[in-house]
């Protein structure tokens, strides 16, 4: 398949898994009156663990069916890459557009910014973690990848919740830390499977 559709299907996904299938089950437990929304109006951090868990699977259990299905008959690193690509690229211009809209000082804007740039990195970790779930038959790398996402967009939650004390840069700080720990557990697990790939064919 040739890399612009890859490109394109990685964007595609990320609308569907990350937007349009998670989004109307995250406000049916915050928007829509209901006695689910007054349960999670006292249960703000079991909200929280429930609104990442919803993005987590959602997006990683998305992407790992759309590597399962259309790129089924294809294996190459291209895969991971381009689609990550998409997904990645799409997610960060929507970040920063979201900044923009948002941020008034120029220094929190600058680091708000950056942080996004390395967020970029963590999803594509992430990407190349559901792929090698694929590759290497491991559903522990698909769970490792939801817990991931879980945690990242729960603890963002929770910040927006203010449930906890931090500064106003906080979840740019967080963003930036925390992705630079996705980025690194990709790493590690890329390089252990091609480690692990080059001792089976010496």
């Amino acid at each position: 398949m040739k890399k612009h559709k890859i490109f394109f299907i990685g964007a595609l996904s990320l609308i569907i898994f990350g937007l349009l299938l998670p989004q109307p089950i995250q406000a049916l437990l915050v928007l829509v009156e209901s006695p689910i929304k007054e349960f999670f109006e006292t249960h703000s951090l079991l909200l929280c663990i429930i609104v990442g868990l919803i993005q987590g699977l959602s997006e990683e259990c998305g992407y790992y069916f759309v590597f399962r299905t259309i790129f089924k008959n294809e294996s190459s690193i291209k895969i991971p890459i381009f689609f990550g690509l998409g997904r990645s690229s799409l997610h960060t211009i929507f970040d920063i557009v979201t900044i923009l809209m948002m941020h008034n000082n120029i220094s929190n804007l600058l680091i708000a910014i950056f942080s996004r740039v390395i967020g970029f990195g963590a999803l594509m970790g992430l990407t190349l973690i559901d792929y090698n779930s694929i590759i290497k038959k491991k559903i522990s790398y698909l769970i490792l990848s939801v817990l991931l996402h879980a945690i990242m967009n729960g603890t963002l939650y929770a910040a927006e919740l203010n449930l906890f004390k931090v500064n106003k840069n906080f979840d740019s700080l967080f963003m930036i830390c925390f992705s630079c720990v996705v980025i690194l557990i990709s790493m590690l697990i890329y390089r252990k499977d091609l480690m692990a790939t080059l001792k089976i064919h010496s």
